[in-house]
């Protein structure tokens, strides 16, 4: 559950009763309240929302003709419904969308930007790929968690470029393949990686909630050049 959205929902629907407070009684809050909450309970068939708990509040409604809990019904359906259907969001997640123009000042023009979410399976496709790639060669000394590994290994999968092993990918593809890297860590949680060919460049956000955990990629933004001019390409 998104609780941004169903704090703020349930923030808006107590606000909306206001008008009516010299009306209302404590049991009457409290209702509203347990209504709001009882919509949240729902049966996901085949990726379908049954929102049970609004059915069993509307049933309640009407049998005890409360049509003062209309609201709070609609309200707490429109929050499930949303919790339901929109991706989770953490705070560091909307603090990457805030970010969004801070990154992209650098670029001469941004052609795309993409957020992955936490939950996005682009994750599991990458550490997949990186144990694959580290198979093929075990002797090789590179990390397969390394952000920079992974961003190479999305970048190159996109340009639709085979990998021969983890060791050319480190060493020998910037070369054969025409194109500069640079990694870069603002502190211990957040790394940019950064990948630049003649006609397109990509930079990657990666970030880690602390020291011991693993970097995860957030955001990949697509550019035609730096503003600044380009670095020298081998």
């Amino acid at each position: 559950m998104n609780i941004m959205i169903w704090v703020g929902l349930l923030a808006l629907l107590l606000v909306s009763y206001l008008d009516q407070r010299k009306a209302m009684t404590v049991r009457m809050w409290l209702m509203i309240v347990a209504i709001y909450c009882l919509c949240n309970f729902y049966v996901n068939i085949s990726k379908v929302l049954i929102p049970v708990g609004f059915l069993i509040g509307l049933s309640y409604m009407n049998k005890k003709k409360h049509g003062f809990l209309l609201r709070a019904l609609i309200f707490g359906l429109v929050t499930v419904a949303a919790n339901f259907y929109l991706p989770t969001l953490s705070f560091h997640e909307l603090s990457v969308h805030a970010k969004a123009d801070q990154y992209a000042a650098q670029f001469n023009k941004v052609r795309s930007i993409t957020t992955i979410t936490a939950d996005s399976e682009i994750h599991e496709l990458l550490r997949k790929e990186a144990e694959r790639l580290k198979n093929v060669k075990l002797a090789s000394q590179i990390d397969i968690k390394d952000p920079h590994v992974l961003f190479q290994i999305w970048v190159l999968t996109h340009h639709n470029q085979s990998i021969q092993d983890l060791d050319w990918l480190w060493y020998d593809a910037p070369r054969e393949l025409h194109y500069y890297w640079q990694s870069s860590r603002s502190d211990e949680k957040t790394s940019v990686e950064t990948m630049i060919f003649a006609d397109v460049g990509y930079m990657g956000l990666f970030h880690r909630d602390d020291e011991n955990s693993e970097f995860k990629l957030q955001a990949i933004y697509e550019f035609d050049r730096l503003k600044n001019g380009n670095p020298s390409i081998p």
